[in-house]
């Protein structure tokens, strides 16, 4: 069985609701983690976590000596251009391991292993092309590819020697990425977006799904599906959404849920719970299991989300506080 370790390098301070990252992660068993980081905070990491303490200081001594060049890494977000070179500057605590990737931690994990199957591992040399989850098999001559010339120019030099955002590590606003770099040397790239990958703006959840610039002209090759009125659950493992079609209940099920920049509130019982649903601004217990036309809008309409009034609402009354005790 092909074995596979995320590597997150993480500084400052996690997510509040970081504690069901990691319960997500734990139902995982086929797959590991490597965090690197400086937070002191003790969390109840799983079994399939390692924690290497490292200060950001001493990280970007690390990346600094990996390079014949001077490196740009100034903030921790930078690390994102970093992220195609993971493979290559935490090179030693890879041995042994199939397949090394990255993954964001504003994320819940679902059913890993229903999505990246053994045979999609046998066949690709990378899975997926977002930033927020990036799976490289972990070979000496795959983790140099972010090295190699591309269109007459070695990307990553520029990439690494400003400490503007270049997007290096995904499909988004240009081609200078590292996807582009692995499909230009014939390298088998799997780009299938299997998340769900939730817009920050408007309130309600929508899904924003890749396809690529040449099915979807609009919004960098991301199409943005139409509201449905939907439930969203975790359920043992598995992240799913419910909704009502020609009057019958419909589940999908996703690779992962993506929560970019939204505030959520995480209530404390959901930590011991198996089963819980996921609204715009919070995680709370589920209601009624198992869900079912009977309890479908009972459920969807019991909570109210403060997500638009977070958003767009409070920081223009914090804007116009200040201006008040400016002007008064």
């Amino acid at each position: 069985m092909k074995t596979c370790c995320f590597i997150i390098p993480y500084f400052g301070k996690f997510p509040n609701y970081f504690p069901l990252f990691l319960k997500t992660c734990s139902w995982n068993k086929n797959f590991s983690w490597l965090v690197i980081t400086d937070i002191e905070t003790r969390y109840d990491y799983p079994d399939n976590f390692r924690v290497v303490k490292m200060t950001f200081a001493q990280l970007k001594e690390l990346i600094q000596s990996k390079f014949d060049f001077q490196i740009a890494v100034d903030s921790p977000y930078k690390l994102c251009d970093y992220k195609p070179a993971y493979g290559y500057i935490f090179e030693e605590y890879l041995q042994g391991v199939d397949f090394w990737g990255h993954c964001d931690v504003d994320t819940l994990m679902g059913d890993l292993s229903a999505f990246i199957t053994q045979e999609l591992l046998e066949k690709y040399e990378k899975i997926f092309c977002i930033g927020h989850m990036v799976l490289y098999r972990n070979t000496f001559k795959n983790n140099r590819v972010f090295m190699s010339t591309y269109k007459g120019a070695e990307l990553y030099k520029r990439v690494f020697s400003t400490n503007d955002i270049c997007w290096f590590d995904e499909e988004y606003k240009n081609d200078h990425n590292i996807n582009e770099i692995f499909i230009s040397q014939n390298k088998k790239v799997f780009t299938t977006d299997y998340s769900l990958n939730l817009r920050i703006l408007p309130t309600k959840f929508v899904r924003s799904r890749y396809l690529g610039l040449q099915n979807c002209k609009e919004n960098h090759g991301y199409k943005v599906e139409k509201y449905r009125r939907a439930i969203y659950s975790w359920e043992k493992g598995h992240v799913y959404r419910y909704y009502i079609l020609d009057g019958q209940i419909k589940r999908e099920e996703f690779l992962y849920a993506h929560f970019l920049r939204r505030k959520m509130e995480l209530d404390q019982r959901v930590i011991g719970l198996d089963i819980f649903k996921i609204i715009p601004n919070k995680f709370l217990p589920l209601e009624c299991y198992p869900i079912s036309l009977d309890n479908f809008w009972k459920i969807k309409n019991s909570s109210l989300t403060l997500h638009y009034f977070r958003v767009k609402i409070q920081p223009k009354l914090k804007k116009l506080r200040k201006q008040f005790q400016v002007n008064f």
